[in-house]
């Protein structure tokens, strides 16, 4: 683009006050411009209304441009009209809204060497020819591109019959004329027409390039075939198409100098859809829109929308609005909005018709019905199978897919999924972690998660302890740290299948496991979900032999396996006698076995029905007896471990018994602290009796005496 001239009102409005009259000029001076630039030609700023010397109303009716004594432009009661010279190269330049005078600028663009010449402004008044309006409220002044002729311009006769007029001169001087004599202007046209932008080049020996929106036109496919740059260097674009739109410059290179010189193409067309999907999912009880996708210029007028062959009047569906890009809104998505849609784009050109149907599918969120375990364990080498299945509505499932929730990606190919069922071959160590079955719609998206342990690894994790109490009608698994939501799992060591099960959950670090083999050995271990990872922390796994009557001398042999830092079970024998008003507790162990290297021993004593801890006492390893006190009538739990001078952990035994009704209510022989405050509110209360009984006997002597 070259040349930009812009005419300011400042300098001419000036001059043209100080010529203190009507009906003269004033010279601004010489402008200069280039081929294919613009100028703006701005008459002077005139307040509304205006008065003359005798104070008689007047006011502005027309402007008229004339160009070596020849009229040009005209505007007159917002209407502009022009020379045929100026054909598609002029636009009116509306003034400010704020403004409270009358100002009338003209834009001429891709200006030409012929265009080069005296410019004059004339400015006509007339009487009081009606109620005045404020410019801000006057309508915007229309472009009209069809010329008439200078002898029947309206301002001719306007010119007759209303006198002086006021105006300013300057020239204009357009240079470039010797490299480009015509340059392109702007066109408008409709599809699949012709379009021919005009770039003439003054010497044969000059070089012309054209581009669109500054790419070069060979370099654009949708062109290709379609254009032709004639000899004198005029561009011809053949069956127009909306893509054609843009910006189109041609560059002529030549010994002089470049220059450059722009017009703009304006494809018009029917409003046509472009894009209908064959489908169209909405979430069942959310808001959804319904698109429809089209291209229009002019802009769009009106869309019309059908259901399932008839007319969808939106006014008439509660719920449901147009947009102002014509799309159709759902407040909230309900089963009967489904059906074949079908939409009609309309500009002031037409329409090019309706779009394909669009099958609008109303879904519902997800549902599984299928959902793996909380936790599987498998040895190295081992296949396993998780499945995850979700619920089809209207025979239309949602998309099921796997994840790890580390972010891990997926081993395959040992990995492989059917119907939402992962399958893992050939388990590695890497693979333990935690695992999500993902299913979504366009309603919803619903996840569940399991994990996977390799029981190799359990070695090499960090445990808590857990213990047991096992009668012949359950098992109590009862634990400290942590309160997490957890899971206390169980397997037959006397079965062949000896597989993990989720036997009971809790929160509250305790379970009962009901309903077991009677015969059977079972290994128990709980796992507690961290809440930071997102995966388990394992206890210690603890063997139950099997379950017996709790009468006479029976034990349930427990002993911890597989830890790095609990030995295995030793020999022993635990025996409870009753003792005065406790029970003697005592316990042997054999002597080729780590007895020597104990440091202390722990005695826990429990309700054997609930597995509720009721105390604990230790003694140093050379006292191997404690008394307990306890509550007649109940049955007991008693738990001894031994902690070595290294700091690991063995479990000498466990007894249960039952304490005869007789017995007393009683505690630990260390002097628990219940016992204490027991015997010391007794010593207090007597202490109060004795003092009370002197303090009367005082009162009643004295008052003998008086």
């Amino acid at each position: 683009m070259f040349g930009i001239l812009v005419l300011h009102l400042s300098a001419a409005s000036l001059l043209f006050a100080r010529s203190g009259c009507y009906g003269q000029t004033a010279e601004v001076g010489s402008l200069t411009s280039q081929v294919g630039g613009y100028a703006v030609f701005e008459c002077p700023s005139i307040p509304q209304p205006r008065y003359d010397h005798d104070d008689d109303l007047r006011r502005l009716v027309a402007v008229r441009w004339t160009k070596d004594g020849q009229t040009v432009f005209t505007c007159s009661e917002g209407t502009l009209t022009n020379d045929e010279r100026y054909d598609g190269r002029t636009t009116m330049v509306e003034p400010p809204d704020f403004s409270n005078a009358v100002s009338i600028s003209i834009n001429v663009s891709s200006l030409r060497e012929s265009d080069t010449g005296d410019y004059e402004c004339h400015v006509t008044y007339s009487g009081d020819v009606g109620p005045l309006q404020h410019s801000s409220s006057r309508s915007p002044l229309p472009i009209l591109s069809s010329p008439q002729s200078i002898t029947d311009s309206p301002l001719n006769v306007v010119d007759k019959d209303m006198g002086g007029t006021a105006g300013v001169r300057f020239r204009l001087d357009v240079q470039g004329g010797d490299v480009m004599s015509i340059p392109p202007i702007n066109q408008t046209r409709m599809e699949h027409e012709s379009v021919h932008f005009s770039c003439v080049k003054e010497d044969p020996e000059f070089v012309v390039q054209w581009y669109k929106d500054g790419v070069p036109l060979d370099d654009l496919p949708f062109l290709s075939g379609r254009f032709l740059v004639t000899p004198e260097g005029s561009l011809d674009i053949y069956d127009a198409a909306l893509n054609d739109n843009g910006f189109y410059s041609c560059r002529i290179i030549s010994a002089k100098g470049t220059l450059s010189a722009g017009a703009f193409l304006n494809v018009q067309y029917k409003a046509k859809v472009v894009y209908s999907p064959a489908e169209v999912f909405l979430a069942y009880g959310k808001p959804g829109t319904l698109d429809c996708h089209f291209h229009s210029n002019p802009p769009l007028t009106k869309i019309r929308w059908e259901k399932d062959g008839f007319l969808f009047d939106t006014y008439n569906v509660p719920g449901v609005y147009h947009r102002l890009n014509g799309s159709l809104y759902f407040d909230r998505v309900e089963k009967e909005h489904g059906g074949k849609y079908t939409c009609t784009p309309f500009n002031e050109l037409g329409t090019e018709g309706a779009s394909t149907p669009m099958d609008v599918i109303v879904q519902h969120p997800p549902k599984l019905i299928v959902v793996p375990k909380v936790l599987y364990f498998c040895k190295l080498g081992d296949n396993i199978t998780m499945p995850c299945e979700a619920e089809n509505f209207d025979n239309r499932g949602p998309a099921i897919v796997w994840q790890k929730a580390d972010g891990k990606s997926l081993f395959y190919p040992r990995i492989t999924v059917n119907g939402g069922n992962l399958t893992l071959t050939g388990v590695r160590s890497e693979d333990r972690g935690v695992y999500r079955c993902v299913a979504s719609n366009i309603a919803a998206t619903i996840s569940v998660e399991t994990e996977l342990i390799v029981e190799e690894n359990l070695f090499h994790r960090k445990h808590f302890d857990v213990h047991v109490n096992a009668t012949n009608k359950n098992i109590v698994a009862y634990w400290k740290r942590p309160y997490s939501f957890c899971t206390v799992w169980s397997r037959d060591t006397s079965s062949t299948s000896s597989n993990w099960n989720a036997t009971a959950t809790s929160s509250d670090g305790k379970a009962i496991l009901w309903n077991l083999n009677t015969d059977g050995e079972y290994e128990i271990m709980v796992s507690c979900r961290d809440e930071m990872s997102g995966e388990s922390l394992f206890s210690r796994s603890i063997l139950t032999s099997h379950l017996k009557e709790i009468t006479g001398r029976s034990t349930d042999e427990l002993h911890e396996m597989s830890s790095s830092l609990v030995y295995q079970n030793h020999p022993f024998d635990i025996r409870v006698e009753r003792s005065g008003t406790g029970y003697n507790v005592s316990w042997t162990m054999d002597k080729s076995s780590v007895e020597p290297r104990v440091k202390r021993y722990v005695v826990k004593w429990y309700d054997a029905l609930d597995g509720l801890e009721l105390g604990s006492a230790s003694t140093a390893a050379n006292k191997k007896y404690i008394v307990v006190e306890l509550a007649g009538g109940k049955t007991y739990g008693i738990l001894v471990t031994a902690t070595l001078a290294d700091g690991r952990q063995t479990s000498v035994g466990s007894r249960s018994f039952h304490s005869p009704a007789s017995a007393l209510t009683a505690t630990t022989t260390s002097s628990s602290p219940s016992t204490a405050f027991t015997k010391y509110y007794y010593m207090a209360l007597f202490g109060l009796f004795i003092i009370g009984f002197v303090v009367l006997c005082c009162n009643c002597h004295n008052g003998k005496g008086r």
